[in-house]
């Protein structure tokens, strides 16, 4: 398949994705297994000196706008320069790239990973399942999901056929709860899962290519930022956003980790929020700076005008303060994906950003 501007350099498929839907199926049941058997059955998560803090921190980010702050910490050293600062000379930061939330909480309950970072509804679901052990650590932006098509008649959920596909980064993704928000809109709330089938778990840039390609059997991206401006850019059409349901600013991205990694290691998570501050700072008060960092640390073609247009755009908020997270938890309670839910965004949060105004 033909690499395209802008993508970062990942393997994409090169095959045909008929039949791929059943099987993202069956390898997202396994997954979801072995996600509650870690919760549920795992003993000595995090088995660490609980007496002296990490001497490695762990780490993982992943792609596109939203994570921006991830991407400036990781390419600029961030974590290490305030670590330094806070008398932690010795830390060793490594880091991971991963292309879904799930399994990034996969990382973290098999103990292979300390911090995480992706999606808010990852965050929802890893909170309940785990009955509040893992809280976020930090808010990082609030921006659209973009539904982006090849039919310029797609104006709205109701106007998907039998023959599209979707393609969103996992059934549990803030895409795929947002289109069911969508669903239930349309339909009514016990049809929020109405657009399920219709769905092909990827990764952005594995979506983007095939949308693109026009040869394979996806015909739509739920996506956000920078895939959406560059499938406009291709010419492709924009059916609709997450704004018109959500009302405004939603937390998009955010960070999280366990209540018992915060507890045994204070000053690192001290650390982190600080370095978290700093490059929303730095995103907020140097944009082009922020953009020319997120080219090198995504090795993309995109020019540094472009990404800081998307820095600047009115619609994406780069905050550490949750927005509208309980638009989400409500939800994903009343529709059966949250069983236990968190009954305040600060329940869903570390206390250490309690004072801020979140929602």
């Amino acid at each position: 398949m033909q690499q395209h501007a802008g993508l970062p350099r990942l393997p994409v498929w090169t095959r045909s994705l008929r039949g791929h839907g059943s099987m993202i199926f069956r390898a997202t049941m396994v997954r979801s297994a072995l996600l509650a058997a870690l919760i549920f059955g795992a003993t000595g998560l995090f088995a660490r000196d609980a007496h002296a803090e990490v001497s490695e921190l762990r780490l993982a980010r992943q792609y596109g706008i939203s994570h921006l702050a991830m991407a400036l910490m990781d390419q600029l050293q961030l974590v290490q320069h305030q670590a330094e600062k806070a008398g932690l000379k010795d830390l060793k930061v490594t880091w991971s790239r991963f292309s879904d939330g799930p399994g990034m909480n996969e990382a973290l309950l098999s103990g292979n990973l300390d911090i995480a970072n992706g999606g808010l509804t990852a965050l929802i679901v890893l909170w309940d399942k785990s009955k509040g052990a893992y809280v976020g650590l930090s808010a990082l932006s609030s921006m659209p999901a973009v539904m982006m098509t090849r039919d310029p008649a797609i104006t709205s959920v109701k106007d998907f056929k039998e023959s599209d596909r979707i393609g969103l980064v996992s059934r549990v993704s803030m895409q795929a709860i947002i289109l069911r928000m969508l669903a239930a809109e349309a339909y009514g709330k016990d049809q929020s899962a109405r657009l399920d089938h219709l769905t092909v778990p990827l990764p952005h840039p594995d979506a983007m290519a095939a949308l693109l390609s026009g040869r394979s059997e996806i015909t739509a991206h739920f996506t956000a930022a920078p895939y959406y401006q560059q499938e406009t850019a291709a010419g492709l059409h924009r059916a609709f956003s997450s704004y018109g349901i959500l009302g405004g600013p939603a937390t998009y991205s955010v960070v999280w980790t366990s209540k018992k990694f915060i507890e045994q290691n204070p000053r690192t998570t001290q650390v982190v929020l600080a370095a978290i501050e700093e490059a929303t700072d730095i995103i907020k008060n140097d944009p082009r700076r922020a953009a020319e960092t997120y080219l090198k640390a995504e090795d993309s073609s995109l020019s540094a005008d472009a990404v800081e247009a998307m820095i600047k755009d009115p619609e994406n908020v780069f905050t550490m303060t949750p927005q509208n997270v309980m638009k989400f938890v409500n939800f994903m309670t009343e529709t059966g994906t949250v069983k236990s839910p968190a009954n305040s965004w600060k329940d869903l949060f570390t206390s250490l950003i309690a004072d801020k105004p979140g929602s």
